[in-house]
């Protein structure tokens, strides 16, 4: 994986810049690696049940995030918190009907495994990630009103026309029923920022959310609940969580 990466990020940024941020990769895993035999534990994945002293930093060209990435899953704050979100409070286990997760992300592969009542629908443009499905968020190959669930997490982002996409999410979610569980990375100081190109500094993405994000997803057709995982104090210490928001929407009539 890494020796794939490594290519990718050569062809996007050249030899020095991508082997300066291999480097720093190396060194800053080698450091955790040390500490995880030498020290105590005090921080436990719940998506995959590793324990350890400290988390793998994520490291891109044009960003770092310290003590995030689960050295066994992968998984970040926000993948650690919706999973105890949705085995604790939503209940994934005991939901019924038709499910579409976009992107799907290999920490959460456990708790969705939970959902045996559940017809789940792994979709992806790409297929390198285990899908079920391969389909482009702006023109989807659903029926309308085909999902009673739709999970939708840091993908917006990297989609060319947002609007064209939350519309087909929209068209496939079930009247009435039907749930939309999305999140966007945002900076609640600002506007909605396009840059009108994919920047590969930051994932890809073609845009940076603000705090309009929510007035994008009433324009849209949805009625939107804000929602907060809720975790206590605790929690967050034990698991290296962050405050995660997130936004549970529904079909507007009509």
């Amino acid at each position: 994986m890494i020796v794939s990466w490594y290519r990718q990020k050569i062809s996007d940024f050249g030899f020095w810049p991508a082997t300066r941020t291999l480097v720093r990769i190396a060194w800053c895993r080698a450091w955790v690696v040390a500490s995880n035999a030498l020290l105590p534990k005090r921080i436990e994945c719940p998506c995959c049940g590793w324990q350890g002293r400290r988390l793998f930093d994520y490291v891109e060209i044009g960003y770092t995030a310290k003590n995030v990435s689960c050295p066994r899953c992968d998984s970040h704050p926000r993948h650690r918190a919706f999973f105890l979100w949705l085995r604790d409070q939503y209940h994934i286990d005991q939901r019924t009907g038709t499910a579409l997760i976009f992107a799907p992300e290999r920490a959460l592969k456990q708790i969705w495994e939970t959902a045996t009542q559940l017809e789940v629908f792994r979709t992806d443009i790409e297929p390198s990630r285990g899908v079920d499905v391969i389909g482009d968020l702006m023109q989807l190959p659903f029926v309308a009103e085909f999902a009673g669930l739709v999970w939708c997490h840091h993908v917006l982002e990297q989609v060319r026309d947002d609007r064209v996409a939350l519309g087909e999410l929209r068209r496939i979610l079930r009247s009435a029923t039907g749930e939309l569980i999305i999140s966007v990375a945002e900076d609640a100081g600002s506007p909605t920022r396009e840059f009108g190109f994919s920047d590969k500094a930051v994932s890809g993405n073609r845009r940076a959310y603000g705090s309009d994000f929510p007035e994008k997803l009433r324009a849209a057709g949805f009625t939107v609940q804000r929602v907060n995982c809720d975790l206590s104090e605790a929690a967050r210490r034990k698991y290296a969580l962050t405050d995660e928001w997130f936004y549970l929407c529904r079909k507007e009539p009509g």
